[in-house]
């Protein structure tokens, strides 16, 4: 159809140079149809999210964004491609080729990563999507919000076509090592765009106004392809504005901030995470349109967690409610971080003892042992005790006699 080598020349003078004012006058006012008729596209013909690469494509034109026009054209063409139409996918991928392949885009991507002019530190880092990332362990709630962030970001190109102009924005916060920050990469693995993580080393300058500047930065990078920003300690630049004794240039910082994320496209994904809720400012709440306390796992979660990690490792205790139920309960304050940090320790010392099966008593002296606290094998043998393990194994695991274990349990 004419129509389409009509829109493959477009890509082309995208990538060349602006289109002309009566077309940035229609794509303001966000008339689709207009913009249809305006380069003769038949409207019946484009799917829902071919109509968003589309407006993508001709915003990247009108802002001299290559980057966008690239990345967005190449999407476009695999779509269709999809669709079986292969000479239409073919001719925009020749426009596309003349000025650099999908990796020339990528390697550009990462030579134009922002840093701080102060330091000379990155302010971002890319993680690519990672399918093969260890499944996460949520609960009910949490995972039917997480769930549904996910199906607002898969249908983002139905949604605009329909005139809801969503913002896709998330905001994570709860108690520290319960998975905030897997989440973000759950959500970039479901929905396959890249992970741009801002690091605060590289934001926060001690150069005044330099913070916000950065800031600009970062936004202005993650909106220029398709990904999602995640803002890990997020209070460290949303603190309240009302806190005393905050100095005025961080107050400066927030008001940045909130207008960044006012200024977002309802195209992008942003995703924050604080592990201290309360110090973050008013204002910074309601930019979130999904808010997800991430909590301390249950009993049942923590079982699930506990048994996710031992999987492809042979032990014997699992079919042991009893024990099973122990561990579980005594493990009550370790966060999802903290199992997987102490299972990680039993299964490297597994595979050095030439694959040995992790025993009850391997993970009772791991738990014991994991705060880090130098308590005394007294202590270490009545825990034990009381917890199932018999004197002679005591003897065994601790290299003492039986005496001195038995005279430890009785002594009052």
């Amino acid at each position: 159809m004419d129509y389409k080598f009509d829109f493959a020349r477009l890509i082309a003078i995208c990538v060349r140079k602006n289109v002309n004012l009566v077309l940035k006058q229609t794509i303001l006012l966000h008339h689709y149809t207009i913009i249809c008729t305006f380069v003769g596209i038949n409207t019946t013909t484009i799917s829902n999210q071919m109509t968003t690469d589309i407006l993508r494509i001709i915003e990247g034109g009108l802002s001299n964004d290559k980057r966008k026009i690239i990345t967005y054209s190449i999407r476009l063409a695999k779509r269709i491609q999809a669709e079986g139409d292969t000479q239409f996918a073919k001719c925009i991928m020749e426009q596309v080729q003349n000025y650099g392949s999908q990796k020339v885009t990528t390697a550009d991507a990462m030579r134009m990563i922002p840093i701080d002019p102060d330091s000379k530190l990155q302010i971002v880092e890319i993680y690519p999507d990672d399918k093969t990332r260890t499944n996460i362990i949520l609960s009910d709630a949490v995972g039917r919000q997480v769930y549904e962030f996910i199906n607002i970001v898969k249908h983002a190109d139905d949604l605009e076509t329909a005139g809801l102009m969503m913002p896709k924005t998330m905001l994570l916060y709860g108690a520290p090592g319960c998975g905030k920050t897997s989440i973000a990469h759950y959500i970039s693995e479901k929905t396959q765009l890249p992970l741009v993580v801002a690091r605060l080393d590289g934001i926060v300058s001690s150069m005044l106004g330099s913070t916000a500047k950065n800031i600009r930065k970062i936004f202005s990078y993650a909106t220029s392809m398709p990904c999602i920003l995640f803002l890990d300690e997020f209070d460290a630049i949303a603190k309240a504005r009302d806190d005393s004794h905050e100095l005025g240039e961080l107050k400066r910082v927030v008001n940045s901030l909130l207008q960044n994320i006012d200024n977002l496209p309802s195209s992008s994904v942003l995703i924050a995470a604080t592990n201290h809720p309360e110090l973050l400012d008013k204002a910074v709440w309601r930019r979130f349109i999904t808010k997800i306390e991430i909590s301390m796992p249950t009993d049942d979660d923590r079982m699930k967690i506990i048994l996710d990690q031992i999987k492809g490792f042979e032990h014997y205790f699992k079919a042991d409610n009893v024990r099973t139920k122990i561990i579980n309960e005594l493990m009550t304050n370790f966060s999802p971080s903290d199992i997987v940090a102490m299972f990680m320790k039993l299964k490297v010392k597994s595979i050095i003892n030439n694959h040995k099966p992790i025993e009850y008593e391997d993970v009772l002296s791991a738990i014991f042992e994991f705060g880090g606290k130098n308590e005394s094998t007294e202590d270490f043998i009545k825990y034990l005790s009381q917890n199932g393990v018999n004197q002679t194994s005591i003897s065994k695991m601790l290299n003492v006699s039986r005496r001195q274990v038995k005279n430890v349990l009785t002594e009052k």
